[in-house]
């Protein structure tokens, strides 16, 4: 779909078109609402820098997630020296059942997912919120897809315990 171009624009801009508002809601998760625009913006331009360096046999949405999750890394730790603030911001998921799937509860739900670890709380958001396969987060978050499948049941199992508390 995204096969190697001579015009690196062209493929920036077709991942742009088709996963700019998926990419958008993941960084809003990760970091908060105000943060995910200039996140997003930022995740893009680290993609138009580095297309020609990008391995074409492996998968630029992957790939392009990678960037997005290290960049909101990078954010979140400028922003812990600075000021601690909550780590997520929730959105509504239509549709979802048990707990950890409840986003819209407020202030509960955003609470105890600020309290997981990262390494658990991204592949439970990728999973849930933005219906990613293992094996497509296994190669965003650079480890197997066995390990991705261990962290979100972790996650899952500390989301129950902190949210019912």
């Amino acid at each position: 779909m995204y096969e190697q171009t001579n015009d690196t624009t062209t493929g920036v801009e077709r991942l742009y078109q088709e996963h700019r508002r998926p990419l958008l809601a993941y960084l809003a998760r990760l970091t908060d609402p105000e943060a995910a625009e200039d996140l997003c913006q930022e995740t893009f331009l680290k993609a138009l820098r580095g297309w020609a360096q990008h391995d074409q046999s492996a998968s630029p949405v992957a790939w392009l997630y990678r960037i997005a999750t290290n960049t909101a890394y990078d954010h979140l730790r400028r922003r812990r020296r600075a000021v601690l603030a909550p780590l997520v911001e929730a959105l509504a998921l239509p549709g979802a059942h048990g707990p950890e799937l409840r986003l819209d509860e407020g202030e509960p739900v955003r609470s105890a997912l600020a309290q997981l670890p990262a390494c658990y709380r991204v592949p439970l958001l990728l999973q849930v919120c933005a219906g990613h396969s293992l094996s497509e987060i296994a190669g965003m978050l650079g480890c197997s897809s066995s390990a991705v499948k261990m962290r979100v049941l972790r996650a899952r199992e500390r989301f129950r315990q902190v949210y019912q508390g």
